[in-house]
């Protein structure tokens, strides 16, 4: 008895072994579809970086001109790759980002800070806008940070709301 109970268990672990790189890569890309947000902007490139700035602005977010990057024009420079107009746009919400970091526990959250909001063209000619998903964060560290990402999900997501 001993033995088919054995063999039942090895049958079912190699089983198991087979389907594990699938449910890891299924897994790995719904987890990772999550993490991060996806927008088609109805305006042009340039116009998309303008209005996402002063909608950051407007909702009191501190947006310095030098947390901006060309990442095309930077890449382009470093390895001679052209991979289209792509730029960054570093932002910060001060009260909620030291509301944070006075935690050591949350100190490690630095390095998603500032925000970034990448603004980018397409092959298909269109404008893109992402971000992370900051709902999803506040679900997996919860507490506080849940808190401030409650409150700061929503604003993200009107200033990245182009259509108005």
């Amino acid at each position: 008895m001993k033995i088919i109970v054995a063999f039942i268990i090895g049958i079912a672990a190699g089983i198991g072994v087979l389907f594990i790189p699938s449910v890891h890569q299924m897994l790995g890309q719904s987890i990772g579809s999550y993490m991060l947000i996806e927008v088609e902007s109805p305006l042009g490139f340039d116009e998309t970086m303008i209005k996402l700035e002063e909608n950051a602005k407007y909702a009191g977010w501190k947006v310095p001109s030098k947390w901006k990057v060309n990442f095309q024009k930077n890449l382009m420079k470093v390895t001679g790759t052209d991979i289209g107009k792509n730029k960054v746009l570093k932002m910060c919400e001060p009260a909620a980002a030291a509301k944070m970091l006075v935690h050591d526990e949350y100190k490690l959250l630095t390095t998603m800070m500032p925000c970034t909001i990448a603004v980018y063209e397409k092959s298909d000619g269109k404008t893109y806008i992402s971000l992370m998903n900051m709902e999803m964060l506040g679900m997996i560290y919860g507490g506080l940070i849940k808190e401030i990402a409650d409150e700061l999900a929503p604003q993200m997501m009107e200033m990245v709301d182009l259509s108005n």
